[in-house]
């Protein structure tokens, strides 16, 4: 069953949206050369708090931290562990705000660039797994940011959740790059997981899928590979989804409300800000 929200209840979760954005640029921003996974954990649950906010995965059972970190071939889940962050890795930070009752839940991935942080000494022998040059990249996360922009401008009256897995499928498969089938993006609200599905693909004819109404809030979820679409657990910690072939993969996710008027963008506000840049 679909959760729709009120008018009020949107305007909570724009609160909300908008403190996650913050705690995502702030957390963006850290993640350089030399800092460690765990660290920028503690950093998300600190400017979390300090906003009046929980971390809403740490209402997950059996999930203790405030982000996951997905390092290169880590797809989603990842735990923020002591793997010290080096130059030329890509790392994705997906996070969580519980806010006056509602959830909001976005994620973006960067590439960090070769600079440390300034007193935090490289770790002896610290170099990023990654082959693929700059170019190749910079054409990887561009393609998921284009793919979630183009899905959010879907989100209308009249249009169907096929329409958003429509747009994403289609500009990372006409980018050369794959999708994964086996995860998908959510409803959002009082609860962090709610219906409807909204896959990344087409899975269903068009009416077969849910019309969009004003009231309806929705996590979309651009989650793609550089290789192959298979992915796998990592067998560690329970948590961490990595692609089989070993290459890279990319997360981009902004929660949004469908309105009378079309599209609201809770999270992340400022694509264009330089926290968000990859």
């Amino acid at each position: 069953m679909i959760k729709l929200k009120n008018d009020e209840e949107i305007k909570i979760m724009q609160e909300g949206g908008k403190i996650l954005s913050e705690v995502l640029a702030i957390t963006l921003g850290k993640a350089k050369s030399g800092m460690s996974l765990s660290d920028l954990d503690k950093i998300a649950q600190h400017a979390i708090l300090e906003r009046s906010a929980t971390p809403s995965f740490k209402r997950v059972a059996g999930y203790k931290w405030s982000i996951c970190a997905c390092v290169n071939d880590v797809v989603v889940h990842g735990v923020p562990n002591d793997y010290v962050i080096a130059a030329g890795d890509i790392v994705g930070i997906d996070c969580g705000v519980y806010y006056k009752g509602f959830h909001t839940d976005a994620a973006w991935t960067i590439k960090i660039k070769n600079s440390r942080l300034s007193g935090i000494p490289q770790a002896a022998g610290q170099k990023s797994k990654i082959k693929n040059n700059e170019e190749e990249i910079d054409k990887f996360l561009k393609a998921g940011v284009t793919a979630l922009q183009l899905a959010t401008a879907q989100v209308k009256l009249g249009n169907y959740i096929y329409d958003i897995s429509l747009a994403i499928q289609k500009t990372i498969e006409e980018a050369g790059y794959s999708i994964v089938t086996s995860l998908v993006g959510h409803g959002v609200g009082r609860e962090l997981h709610e219906e409807p599905e909204i896959p990344g693909f087409v899975k269903l004819p068009r009416v077969q899928t849910p019309k969009l109404i004003p009231g309806m809030t929705l996590a979309i979820e651009v989650i793609y590979n550089m290789g192959k679409s298979r992915v796998t657990g990592s067998g560690i910690d329970g948590w961490t989804i990595k692609t089989r072939d070993g290459k890279i993969s990319g997360l981009f996710e902004a929660t949004v409300a469908v309105s009378s008027h079309g599209c609201i963008v809770l999270s992340p506000h400022g694509w264009d800000k330089k926290e968000f840049e990859f």
